[in-house]
């Protein structure tokens, strides 16, 4: 498969994402114990695997050891997220889940801001989102989880706001193939 039909895919997987994602916050919204609400959650995270992995291509060239660090920690994060759904309880999972959830978007936001690759609004967004996820997971950490379910709803609206940009750049087959 080449670069070019890679990014295709990983832009349209990352707006069945964003889409999903949204649709699981509906659902889990009207009923927050459905399994349906869970499945679309990780159908979710499924896709945004194949998003994390087209921008490890993407900045490989640049920073192979940091990009390749941002791919391996989406596995953990992925995995606790999906943990976290399972048992919603668990605010320790939670936090857990949170910390590990801001540092893909942490590392991927730092790579963008600083290649000519991407749009430097959309590193300063994966960076801004992985600050409010971590802000998240500190807050849930110490005991407010009021504060830490707020500010990971402010990180989901950014995600998803990332996501649809994130189609945009991968759908428009400017990204150079290296």
């Amino acid at each position: 498969m080449s670069n070019n039909s890679l990014f295709r895919i990983a832009g349209w997987c990352a707006l069945l994402a964003a889409l999903i994602m949204v649709s699981f916050l509906v659902v889990s919204s009207i009923a927050p114990t459905s399994a349906i609400g869970v499945t679309l959650a990780i159908i979710g995270v499924l896709l945004i695997t194949l998003v994390f992995y087209a921008l490890y291509v993407v900045h490989r060239s640049e920073s192979a050891a940091l990009s390749l660090a941002g791919l391996v920690l989406w596995i953990p994060a992925a995995v606790t997220d999906i943990a976290s759904l399972a048992n919603p309880a668990n605010t320790l999972l939670y936090a857990a889940d949170s910390l590990l959830f801001a540092l893909p978007f942490l590392i991927f936001g730092f790579l963008a801001r600083r290649s000519a690759k991407m749009p430097r609004g959309l590193g300063l967004r994966g960076l801004l989102t992985g600050v409010v996820w971590l802000f998240a997971g500190a807050a849930s950490f110490v005991g407010s989880t009021t504060i830490g379910m707020v500010a990971s709803l402010g990180g989901f609206a950014l995600m998803l706001v990332w996501l649809v940009w994130l189609w945009r750049v991968f759908s428009s087959g400017r990204l150079a193939t290296t």
